[in-house]
């Protein structure tokens, strides 16, 4: 017996067709979440907390945008592409993106609503899923990077990051931060 498919009308992901629990704030079909929870679930168990996880949630959650009307969904969005730009473009270790991000979180009230112009991308959440090792898992990841998200959605990631920057001036990772030419304000 199959089991029923639907697409998660957020990523396009081909996900079981099952009634559940979904995040309050990050909309997806409930099979998508369920296979983003199953993901994490397995990632733990086999790798402990790699670096590339901050990269698998970031994907995820970014992919899966709300309709902006919660000030949490666009909060969420924001921040988890900030995250994606701080590590896939800056080349911030995972650790220290998490740092500049929650500082941006406590310097910020609200969030704009951003808008997707060309769609999801094609790699989703199954993209994942079936890892053979953690070198596998990590080379899975890095390939979703930035798949899901428009060019004007990193523009807006590297602003936020900017404002990281003016929060947070003297942390010394933003030394890094300051020589790239295409952050700007």
């Amino acid at each position: 017996m199959s089991v029923q498919r639907v697409s998660c009308r957020w990523c396009g992901a081909l996900v079981p067709d099952v009634s559940g629990p979904v995040h309050k704030y990050v909309p997806s079909a409930p099979g998508c979440w369920q296979t983003f929870e199953q993901l994490q679930a397995d990632e733990s168990l086999r790798f402990g907390y790699p670096p590339v996880h901050r990269l698998v949630v970031d994907a995820y959650m970014a992919q899966h945008p709300g309709d902006g009307s919660d000030r949490r969904d666009r909060q969420s969005v924001f921040v988890h592409l900030a995250g994606l730009c701080a590590v896939l473009e800056l080349k911030l270790e995972p650790n220290h993106a998490t740092d500049v991000l929650r500082r941006v979180l406590e310097a910020h009230d609200d969030f704009p609503v951003l808008a997707r112009e060309n769609g999801p991308g094609e790699l989703t959440v199954l993209h994942l899923v079936g890892a053979g090792d953690l070198g596998d898992y990590q080379h899975r990841a890095q390939a979703t990077r930035f798949h899901h998200a428009t060019s004007s959605l990193q523009t807006a990631a590297r602003h936020l990051l900017c404002a990281a920057r003016q929060v947070a001036s003297g942390y010394r990772i933003w030394r890094r931060v300051a020589s790239i030419s295409d952050v700007r304000r």
